[in-house]
């Protein structure tokens, strides 16, 4: 899972010794790659990507091209949608991403490393803190992309209740109760002071609450205004359950938030698409739009099936095996269109949102797309 905090460590990096970075973005997702066609767009790049540089800039990088074209072709890597390789052979780094989103494929050679695609995927797909919260324990998860994982824990063993020596039990309950309030209360505290400071390196702006019901009452009440602000619902869960029982109970509570965005989204395009006002609706007018590459928001019901085209040559997309209209070629037939459609849109500079279950986008075709211009 991408890392904020560590993105932001690797774009510091500065060589003013003329020395490169080779970035290398590709769309690998199985499903548009059945039969590993992705290998022929890594060739074809690694292939081009010589003449694009100054002599004394390919001798410096061959090597770490060269190591590019062994991980293809020395491994079977267990890829989602998209990969990135950022490499720097002579001094040994070497950072690898897999990611559920596609990406901007490219190669690129610079100073540093090439890290615009992957803090786009942190900004159109924001990042969800999940806090798991009882009164003596407390653990942190980030939530992208459907993905889940955890990052600490928080735990403070003395709370009373928990305790097992020094007698606590024979104390008057009152007095059992006052000292356990205070000792919940400095837990909380603690989870206060690392939560903030979590979110605030990490960038995250959304806080999902889990845990006993008690207490998450309780640790409400404690969260300061810009921490509780944050919160866009809750659930209850157990404090020992796996992360995939805690992405299973707080993925139902993100989708219900990001529907209502979503939504809103849906009502604009269906608007500025009815006064022509920069939108379209209907796979016929999306697919041109994506061949002109002005799409900046594609909207889609994941319901939608569609059979169609695309050239071997320019690789735009077609709903007819006719001659490509962009530049004459041959169209072969892909059964994972809207798939690739997608892609192609990410490739463009353009973003996916992927809209299920909404009656007013499906009634329109189950696709439309907000224009550059």
């Amino acid at each position: 899972m991408l890392n904020l905090e560590e993105l932001k460590g690797i774009a510091a990096i500065k060589n003013p010794g003329g020395n490169y970075y080779v970035s290398l973005y590709l769309n690998v997702d199985p499903v548009t790659n059945p039969n590993g066609e992705y290998m022929i767009k890594v060739r074809n790049m690694l292939k081009e990507t010589p003449g694009k540089l100054d002599k004394p800039v390919f001798k410096k990088v061959k090597e770490d091209l060269d190591l590019l074209e062994n991980y293809f072709t020395g491994q079977k890597p267990q890829f989602k949608k998209a990969v990135c390789l950022i490499t720097r052979k002579s001094e040994g780094f070497w950072k690898e991403y897999h990611v559920a989103m596609p990406v901007q494929s490219g190669i690129f050679v610079d100073t540093s490393p090439y890290l615009k695609p992957l803090f786009d995927l942190m900004d159109f797909y924001p990042r969800h803190l999940v806090l798991l919260l009882s009164k003596d324990d407390a653990r942190m998860f980030v939530v992208h992309m459907g993905e889940i994982l955890e990052y600490g824990e928080i735990r403070t063993p003395d709370v009373i209740g928990k305790h097992k020596k020094g007698g606590w039990f024979a104390l008057e309950q009152d007095r059992f109760e006052r000292h356990a309030e205070f000792h919940v209360g400095l837990h909380l505290n603690e989870v206060v002071r690392q939560l903030s400071d979590f979110v605030r390196k990490q960038g995250i702006s959304r806080i999902v609450a889990g845990g006993p019901p008690e207490t998450l009452a309780m640790g409400r009440e404690k969260l300061p205004a810009n921490l509780s602000d944050r919160i866009i619902g809750e659930f209850h869960a157990g404090m020992y359950e796996s992360s995939r029982q805690i992405l299973d109970r707080a993925l139902p509570v993100v989708e219900a938030y990001e529907r209502a965005g979503k939504e809103e989204t849906v009502d604009e395009l269906v608007t500025r698409a009815h006064k022509n006002k920069g939108a379209v609706l209907g796979i016929e007018d999306v697919i041109l739009m994506s061949g002109e590459k002005r799409i900046m928001t594609l909207l889609v019901d994941p319901a939608l099936q569609q059979e169609g085209y695309a050239c071997t040559s320019c690789e735009a997309l077609s709903l007819s095996p006719e001659n490509c209209r962009w530049c004459g070629g041959d169209m072969y037939s892909v059964n994972y269109f809207i798939d690739l459609l997608m892609e192609k849109t990410v490739e463009h500079g353009g973003r996916v949102e992927v809209v299920p279950g909404n009656e007013k986008l499906r009634n329109l075709g189950g696709i439309g797309a907000i224009l550059r211009y």
